[in-house]
């Protein structure tokens, strides 16, 4: 894996994508790669309930060095593009809420509250979908061809090769990541953040016939609804899962 990595980058320095010092600093040391392990830790954020989340351990993985430079280049520009639909934190929530609520009065006495969590956050697509999704994101935003230095061909590129050669070890069995890649990645937030902003857009263009109040926290969204009663809104969002039925996500209305 490490040597078919090696041969990758080579053939885009070769072919002029990366230039000697960024190929140099994203060339993995075999010697110094660590296998990562899977394990579990207990999610006890549900009342009367707990769960086992994996986690993989990737941080001497061979893949990490370009995870670092991509997550690098990408999550400020994402972050910005984002901002306007983004909760920051738990407090940023509720300022936003009370500005709707109170400064612009727009609850109403029939509005309804709903809450999304969506439940495969780092398993969203297939890793093609999952490069596909980013390009298309990056050719909307992007003025030029170029973050900084790299196209968006060649971010793409980078991305294939983090992607394809997710693997990590878990009872004496080594496994290959087929969908998303390692949660404890900080790219792997910042992946599936655009993919899911190009998602929602099925819900905000509902949403912003009424002006309603929108916004997401990674895997957690929520908005008002002004636009029926709860059983119209489980059938939009039911029409949503139906449309992308790889986003899986639980409702509380």
């Amino acid at each position: 894996m490490v040597e078919s990595m090696s041969l990758l980058l080579e053939s885009l320095k070769n072919h002029e994508s990366l230039n000697v010092d960024l190929y140099n600093g994203l060339l993995v040391d075999a010697s110094k790669v660590e296998l990562p392990c899977l394990y579990f830790l207990p999610d006890v954020s549900k009342y009367n309930e707990i769960s086992l989340v994996p986690y993989i351990i990737s941080q001497h993985s061979a893949t990490w060095r370009i995870s670092k430079y991509l997550n690098e280049l990408l999550r400020p520009f994402v972050d910005k593009i984002l901002s306007t639909i983004t909760f920051r934190d738990e407090p940023d929530f509720m300022y936003q809420l009370y500005d709707h609520i109170f400064t612009k009065h727009e609850l109403q006495s029939t509005t309804l509250f709903c809450a999304i969590k969506i439940t495969n956050y780092y398993t969203l697509d297939t890793h093609k979908n999952m490069i596909d999704i980013v390009g298309y994101f990056l050719e909307d935003n992007l003025v030029p061809n170029k973050l900084e230095q790299a196209t968006i061909q060649n971010i793409k590129n980078l991305l294939h090769i983090f992607l394809y050669n997710n693997v990590f070890y878990y009872k004496d069995q080594i496994y290959t990541l087929t969908k998303g890649s390692p949660n404890t990645m900080p790219l792997s937030d910042t992946l599936s953040n655009i993919y899911v902003f190009v998602w929602q857009k099925q819900i905000l263009k509902q949403l912003q016939l009424n002006s309603e109040f929108f916004g997401r926290y990674k895997d957690q969204i929520f908005f008002t609804w002004n636009n029926g009663n709860k059983e119209q809104l489980g059938s939009f969002l039911q029409t949503i899962r139906d449309k992308s039925s790889n986003v899986q996500f639980q409702k509380l209305i």
